[in-house]
């Protein structure tokens, strides 16, 4: 089931005495997008006039409008509202010292009145609007405001740019009027950005009053773009930095460079030149899937020749050319660390599934789930469950709201869903993607995905020991890792999940009487975990948890992994590898042990194909050990 909300995600500024009231949010607005939005007939782009030396800025950069009208109607109506984007550093970078002439918005239905202005944000919070005009009228479709007085951008700057309009909330019959749906919202362009209003919602209806509301990034892009004026070379590409890569010694990298074409057309090929630890190689030459338009953001891929030192080195791809032009670009060169390794380490699976008992389409899909684990490989496939999405239930708890992230910070969420190690390489099978989750079409499709994700190898590796007390109320959990010289310790956090079989359901819907909730959450360190203090290459925590009574300890799963977070990037939260044992299990010792392999001891026997196996059978038997390692043995 599918719940699209115009959601309130927190609004990452600081935000102190201005001249309009802002305050931070972190509630969420359970409301359906249905009543803020309106299909429209597209309109007609007005193409937009510029010069030699102009260019538009914005999160789109065509003349798209209006694949449908967005309003706050079911909020009432208000005579106090905006609506802006957020343009930041990187995005202001080129165009330091230039000049804004000009601001442009576009209207699914004409205002009465309005005004555009620029308003920057500072370590305080948003300052005093810099560029205010009035616009005595409007116009359905895009209105281009010059400015009296052009406003020059400066160096590591950021401000928002919109317009003012009056909400309407007049109803014909049910349903409210098109001119309750006045502002154009695009699917074109950027997709990282948010939908940012100014707006009265009370607390009844999910907010906190008046001020700015950050509404996800899931409905697309407002039609609101600056004209900026300067001095732009012909073939302008910048690129940008990337995060730290792994790889192995003496092996390729293909690194994924994602650039920005400000050149006078687009761009379909480009040359570039990789320097190890400031060691220039051979210029390489890249040929696009598509042509990037001019204003508009790309990717191409880059091939870090192969390094025999082991250990982090600093890595540059400078974009020397542009379809064949010098680049003239003033700043060309993309940084990052390319982290070399020796060895790599198996890689255990955490599938995490989204549920709630108001959704009658989860128990078919938790039956997926059940069948897949039943011939997964127990000791390295491993499963928790968080109780939202669709819906909150009576087990929705702390570390069940990670759906901002894991729906790619898009305003929607749906259930029943999954994802496998937060990665979303590992969901694009998977019907329905959204972010970091799928929903799996049967039991097969999350085997065949579980076996994609085992097969990548690990940068790092985990052993669990619990130790219960005597009456059972209370387990010592130690947890170890060790990581190779190409895992990012600095951005390292370890995450722990108690979780709990066959809890009987309030009123699951959809269900049979047999149903019954699998992998519940029971306890947790933190929603996204503390961080690793590492000692060279291994760390050991050890923590206790408290166990109640009411939990079934033969149903009780002790599960740690080590994963990253990054709320601005979806994509920048993988979980890197996971551990877990049962609590009957725990009494027999450490699990997960990747250091001792002379005492190593069988765990598990498997098909080729990967099915558990009760003893070993005649013919090619896989074996697991205790330490980690896969083996073959002939029968």
């Amino acid at each position: 089931m599918r719940k699209t909300l115009l959601s309130l995600f927190a609004l990452v500024l600081t935000l102190g005495a201005s001249a309009q009231k802002a305050t931070p949010f972190s509630c969420h607005l359970d409301r359906s997008l249905e009543a803020a939005q309106q299909r429209v007939v597209t309109l007609a782009p007005k193409k937009v006039d510029l010069q030699d030396n102009q260019r538009l800025v914005g999160y789109y950069t065509t003349d798209e409008l209006a694949q449908y009208g967005v309003g706050l109607a079911n909020f009432g109506a208000n005579d106090n509202c905006k609506a802006a984007i957020d343009l930041t550093p990187d995005m202001l970078e080129p165009y330091d010292g230039m000049k804004v002439v000009a601001i442009r918005f576009g209207l699914c239905y004409k205002l009465d009145k309005s005004r555009v202005f620029i308003t920057p944000i500072t370590n305080q919070g948003l300052g005093l609007d810099v560029v205010s005009e009035n616009v005595p009228s409007t116009v359905k479709g895009w209105n281009t405001v010059t400015l009296s007085k052009p406003y020059v951008i400066s160096k590591n700057q950021e401000f928002f740019v919109g317009f003012d309009f009056a909400q309407k909330a007049i109803k014909n019959g049910q349903s409210y009027t098109e001119e309750c749906y006045p502002l154009s919202v695009v699917e074109s362009g950027r997709t990282d950005m948010p939908l940012l209003m100014y707006a009265n919602i009370s607390e009844a209806n999910g907010g906190q009053g008046e001020g700015w509301y950050n509404l996800g990034t899931g409905e697309g892009n407002l039609s609101i773009q600056l004209v900026v004026e300067g001095n732009f070379p012909d073939y302008n590409v910048i690129p940008s930095n990337f995060n730290l890569v792994s790889a192995l010694v003496d092996t390729d990298v293909e690194l994924s460079v994602d650039f920005f074409n400000n050149s006078k057309e687009a761009v379909s090929q480009l040359d570039y030149v990789v320097s190890v630890d400031g060691v220039a190689t051979d210029e390489q030459h890249a040929n696009l899937e598509k042509a990037v338009a001019t204003g508009a953001n790309g990717s191409f891929s880059a091939i870090v020749p192969g390094i025999a030192k082991v250990g982090k080195h600093n890595v540059t791809v400078e974009v020397t050319k542009v379809n064949g032009h010098d680049n003239l670009a003033t700043n060309k060169v993309a940084k990052g660390v390319v982290a070399v390794a020796k060895t790599t380490y198996p890689s255990n699976v955490l599938i995490e599934e989204f549920t709630s008992e108001g959704c009658s389409n989860c128990p078919r899909v938790a039956e997926y789930l059940h069948t897949a684990l039943s011939m997964a490989d127990q000791g390295r496939v491993y499963a928790a469950c968080h109780h939202s999405g669709y819906q909150t239930d009576w087990l929705t708890a702390k570390w069940d709201y990670l759906t901002g992230v894991a729906f790619g910070n898009s305003g929607g969420t749906f259930n029943p869903a999954m994802m496998f190690n937060r990665n979303e390489a590992w969901v694009e099978g998977n019907v329905n993607k959204a972010g970091l989750v799928g929903i799996p079409a049967n039991a097969a499709v999350i085997t065949a995905t579980t076996r994609a994700a085992m097969a990548q190898p690990a940068n790092a590796q985990l052993a669990i020991q619990v130790v219960p007390n005597a009456d059972g109320s209370k387990a010592t959990v130690t947890v170890s890792g060790v990581c190779n010289e190409a895992y990012d310790t600095d951005n390292s956090l370890l995450t722990f999940y108690l979780t709990e079989d066959s809890v009987k359901p309030h009123r699951q819907y959809g269900a049979k009487s047999s149903f019954r909730h699998m992998h519940v959450i029971r306890a947790n360190n933190s929603t996204w975990g503390e961080q690793v203090q590492w000692e060279g290459n291994t760390f050991t925590t050890t923590f206790d948890v408290n166990i109640k009574d009411a939990w079934k300890k033969k149903d009780l799963k002790f599960i740690a992994f080590l994963n990253k977070h990054n709320e601005s990037n979806y994509t920048d939260n993988k979980i890197e590898n996971v551990i877990g044992v049962t609590y009957n299990d725990a009494v027999t010792g450490i699990h997960g042990v990747y250091n001792d392999a002379e005492n190593a001891t069988v765990v598990g026997y498997y098909t080729i194909d990967g099915m558990r196996l009760n003893a070993p059978q005649k013919g090619l038997n896989i074996v697991k050990m205790s330490d980690g390692r896969t083996v073959k043995v002939m029968k």
